[in-house]
């Protein structure tokens, strides 16, 4: 069942893409060795300068700060990693960018504007699970969309070309740019 708010009763999605699930294992170790950080930080304080009663209170208020510190980026970030989307429909692109807890950005392409798709896969990981960048060029406001670290970018790419094709076909009235 892959629907969407603002979705057209005519509209078919075709993709409801998210990053790559190796982004989040990377965010997940960040975090995670953080953490570890200001644990053995707290220990090796501990150990080393035995701390009296007033100041084992003052450092562990410290370490408590440090991990709930931490912790919000990490569900900051987890946020952002799980609502940073993109919809692709038989007849536009959707790209829902997530600026922090409580601010998005919702932009919106028709196909009949498109103008150029490009992938990027840069380095080893990238590579290896195929996962990488879809450039969408635009002759309108925003120049470009940017389908960032999501899985098969090229496989995306091909079908984005294809809905272009078939929409520019089906609808040759709203061809307002040259044929790719």
């Amino acid at each position: 069942m892959n629907t969407f708010p603002s979705q057209k009763s005519y509209e078919l999605v075709v993709f409801f893409l998210r990053r790559h699930w190796l982004v989040l294992f990377f965010i997940y170790f960040g975090f995670t060795i953080m953490t570890l950080f200001g644990l053995i930080l707290f220990y090796l304080a501990n150990d080393f300068f035995s701390l009296q009663r007033n100041n084992l209170y003052l450092a562990e208020f410290l370490l408590s700060l440090y991990i709930l510190s931490v912790w919000y980026f990490l569900f900051k970030t987890l946020t952002d990693f799980y609502l940073d989307t993109w919809i692709v429909t038989d007849h536009r692109i959707l790209e829902i960018h997530q600026l922090g807890l409580f601010k998005r950005d919702i932009s919106e392409l028709r196909l009949s504007k498109i103008q150029d798709v490009t992938v990027k896969v840069e380095g080893l990981l990238p590579t290896f699970f195929n996962y990488g960048t879809v450039i969408v060029q635009t002759a309108a406001e925003i120049p470009e969309f940017k389908f960032e670290q999501i899985p098969y970018p090229q496989q995306v790419k091909d079908k984005i070309l294809q809905l272009y094709d078939q929409f520019i076909k089906s609808h040759p009235s709203d061809q307002e740019i040259h044929e790719l």
